[in-house]
């Protein structure tokens, strides 16, 4: 199963960067990068694991995402959402 990396750097509610990948290091070099220190910043994370069979026996896209404001949660998450 491939995962799918997606985030979205907002400030001042404004979308200012975006970052999409399938590969792991080189989306955690990137990622490292971000200033959370800054006022009003906000980072959109979402990880997708592609397509499966849901309990319905229909192709559901599946996903976790959120939208964090520090580096602590940012990080809980996205160790949450990659686990296996």
């Amino acid at each position: 199963m491939t995962m799918n990396y997606t985030i979205k750097i907002y400030r001042k509610d404004k979308k200012v960067q975006m970052i999409r990948t399938h590969k792991i290091r080189g989306f955690l070099t990137k990622i490292r990068s971000i200033k959370f220190k800054d006022e009003d910043i906000k980072v959109y994370l979402k990880v997708s694991y592609g397509k499966q069979l849901d309990k319905e026996g229909k192709y559901t896209n599946f996903y976790n995402d959120g939208t964090y404001d520090n580096h602590e949660d940012f990080w809980w998450a996205f160790n949450a959402f990659t686990e296996k």
